[in-house]
């Protein structure tokens, strides 16, 4: 199979799977039900609210799945040792050791929202390397079902509500990117959204005193990730008096639905059910 960093052969069968990045590639590999034997572990703030991958997560470590190397810092011997069949990994973390994971085992690298990689585009290319095409299409139809299901369920309040998905930024600040998860899920159901999407291309930021950008939004996702974010949030005036905020029509996620996998893109379908509801 020719992928993006190179061409690969992959087994007829496939009974170990090391994941490199513990995000996108996590996600789709648990949609696929792949045999895991190694992952990241993740240190980047571990999410204090349950998200897509926390149950898959648990269940993976409840069976003995080990945590390699902390996310970032990929251990190559680490991997080396549990003798993998398949290395699936984040493109942009795994290129520049390419050469090195690819004399363990073959390398399927998997894009993110931030190389403009759609999750569909890695479940078909997943599909194809294992010989799963029927199953990489069921994942995706699931996707399309839901989403027809929540046009179809909520079209007057997507038709009279004006939206947005925002994720906090430094000192209490915030930020609206167009690339990420909630976003699309937004998106393809056809939301009608705040004026502060229009100056994300793809992303916009606002400071602590510039937050009332998102004062037309009668409903907002929010990914506020930590407790101490959220209390900074509420610290600042401008912040609890907007429309979503004093209307309590916020929904709260964290930073690690950003990005992801059919996993993710479902989670992220079950929140903006939750804007509208």
């Amino acid at each position: 199979m020719t992928t993006s960093l190179g061409t690969i052969d992959v087994p007829d069968s496939v009974e170990s799977v090391v994941i490199i990045d513990g995000r996108r590639d996590l996600d789709i590999a648990v949609a696929f039900g792949l045999p895991i034997v190694g992952m990241p572990v993740e240190v980047e703030a571990p999410p204090e609210i349950p998200g897509p991958l926390t149950d898959a997560t648990s269940t993976l470590l409840a069976d003995g799945v080990p945590e390699l190397f902390p996310r970032n810092t990929v251990d190559v011997e680490s991997i080396a040792r549990v003798a993998p069949d398949l290395i699936i990994g984040r493109d942009e973390v795994v290129e520049d050791i390419y050469d090195q994971l690819s004399a363990i085992a073959p390398v399927l690298p998997v894009g993110s929202t931030g190389s403009g990689v759609a999750w569909q585009d890695d479940v078909e290319a997943v599909g194809a390397a294992l010989n799963l095409q029927d199953k990489a299409d069921e994942i995706i139809a699931e996707y399309d079902t839901r989403v027809a299901e929540v046009k179809r369920d909520n079209a007057d309040a997507i038709a009279g509500t004006v939206v947005l998905p925002i994720s906090t930024s430094d000192e209490g600040g915030i930020s609206v990117g167009r690339d990420r998860s909630p976003s699309i899920a937004l998106i393809d159901i056809g939301a009608r959204f705040g004026s502060a999407w229009e100056a994300a291309t793809p992303e916009v930021e606002y400071g602590p005193e510039t937050i009332t950008a998102a004062a037309d939004a009668a409903a907002i996702i929010a990914a506020i990730t930590s407790e101490e974010d959220l209390r900074t949030m509420n610290a600042n005036a401008l912040w609890t008096s907007l429309p979503a905020v004093a209307n309590n029509r916020i929904v709260r996620t964290d930073k690690f639905t950003n990005d992801g996998g059919p996993l993710t893109a479902l989670w992220s379908l079950d929140l903006v059910e939750q804007l509208y509801a």
